[in-house]
């Protein structure tokens, strides 16, 4: 059974770099940051981040990190990383751990998540993955991240609906 949860545990920051590691997406700084994170909220020296887990079994399969951002519009968050276990990747989880930030945010009456991605050909089913769920690109800051790898700023608005009424996160599973 899966299930969400907002509250971080000591062992979360193991978790984390299981999770972060096995997506082969991170490299060792990414993976470090994340657990930094992790273990500076468990030792409450950070207000900033935020972290909704998924867990399957109650052991954590997913999270999202994320926060406002303090120089924008109340009501503006970005999500800093969002990771599924490898082995649980392309069952939804992601999609419905979304699903969740997104209405959490909603009730608080959250505007806009912004987020940001590579252009590399490795972030192609991350950036699809975003636009199905709803995300619009919004500018691309041309090799920010490395030579040939520019950064994907990409925008949900949690105002907008569709011409039918529906937000577009409504909308079938993204993964």
């Amino acid at each position: 059974m899966l299930s969400f949860r907002s509250k971080i545990e000591k062992n979360d920051p193991q978790a984390i770099r299981q999770i972060a590691e096995s997506t082969g997406f991170f490299d060792e700084q990414d993976v470090r940051i994340n657990v930094d994170i992790a273990k500076n909220l468990l030792n409450q020296k950070d207000t900033s981040h935020k972290f909704l887990f998924a867990d399957y079994m109650n052991h954590p399969v997913a999270y999202v990190c994320y926060g406002e951002i303090p120089d924008a519009k109340e009501g503006t968050y970005e999500i800093y990383w969002l990771s599924t276990l490898n082995e649980y990747r392309g069952l939804g989880i992601g999609h419905n751990l979304l699903n969740k930030l997104v209405s959490k945010l909603r009730k608080k009456g959250a505007s806009k998540i912004y987020l940001k991605t590579e252009s590399k050909e490795l972030y192609a089913p991350t950036r699809r993955f975003y636009e199905k769920y709803g995300f619009k690109l919004q500018a691309v800051l041309p090799e920010y991240y490395d030579d040939n790898d520019s950064c994907c700023i990409y925008v949900l608005d949690l105002k907008a609906k569709d011409s039918w009424g529906f937000y577009p996160e409504q909308y079938g599973a993204a993964e």
